[in-house]
């Protein structure tokens, strides 16, 4: 099983979103896909309340729970996230949830949404992962906290040397504003080498499917369809770098 781990320090750049979509595009090529909700807000939870829920998120961190994972081809399966997950912050939830999910098996794919900040639930997180993928948003104060993601990053890689940088995916991104144009140059300029060559538009289409739990190519508005397709092109990058 090959774990994908959505992270950012900073809240409102469309974590969420861009997992659940993820999933969504994993599963319509045939794969089995374990969604696991580690954030308190509970959002990823919300956005697949029809899919089956395989275990509530607090086992895992609160005492290492390896959930159960029995999916078909194409099925995606949930563990919940919980409202209490922010009040466990103790360095043992670290080993809970790295050994948690380092244990899960029986899925071809595991997509997990986290809280933003990089708390003991995150790292626990990426010391089990394969992957890391992190939204960011293209305003001034947002880019901040680039340097303290990668801070974390090679802190992991110290402890859990497969784990890739994906890298920086510009997401709910405003094309007519000049500011977020200008700060996109400034990223290219400063992190060539970890930026993603695709970006995700601020886009009406993205909350309507998330608010229905639908992968974004059923929107058949005309933001439904420029949403699809731009995020049909992320995820064909995606694809050929985990496949």
């Amino acid at each position: 099983m090959k774990k994908i781990v959505v992270a950012n320090n900073k809240g409102g750049v469309g974590k969420t979103t861009i997992a659940t979509q993820i999933a969504h595009s994993l599963a319509a090529r045939g794969n089995s896909v374990v969604c696991v909700d580690l954030d308190s807000q509970r959002n990823l939870s919300g956005s697949l309340e029809e899919v089956p829920e395989l275990g509530n998120a607090r086992t895992i961190v609160e005492d290492g729970t390896v959930i159960s994972v029995d999916l078909d081809s194409g099925q995606i399966g949930l563990v919940k996230g919980d409202a209490d997950l922010a009040s466990f912050n103790g360095d043992e939830v670290i080993g809970h949830v790295s050994s948690s999910l380092r244990g899960m098996e029986g899925a071809d794919y595991c997509v997990i949404d986290t809280p933003p900040s990089f708390s003991v639930v995150v790292y626990g997180a990426l010391l089990a992962a394969d992957y890391l993928l992190v939204p960011i948003e293209l305003k001034r104060y947002s880019l901040d906290g680039i340097e303290g993601v990668l801070e974390a990053f090679f802190s992991i890689k110290e402890h859990n040397d497969s784990l890739e940088l994906l890298g920086l995916l510009p997401s709910r991104f405003d094309a007519v504003k000049a500011i977020e144009r200008s700060t996109l140059e400034d990223v290219v300029e400063a992190f060539p080498q970890i930026l993603i060559p695709h970006a995700i538009r601020n886009r009406t289409a993205y909350e309507e499917a998330q608010a229905n739990g639908w992968p974004i190519s059923e929107v058949k508005t005309k933001s439904g369809k420029e949403a699809a397709k731009e995020f049909a092109a992320f995820f064909e990058w995606l694809s050929a770098r985990i496949e």
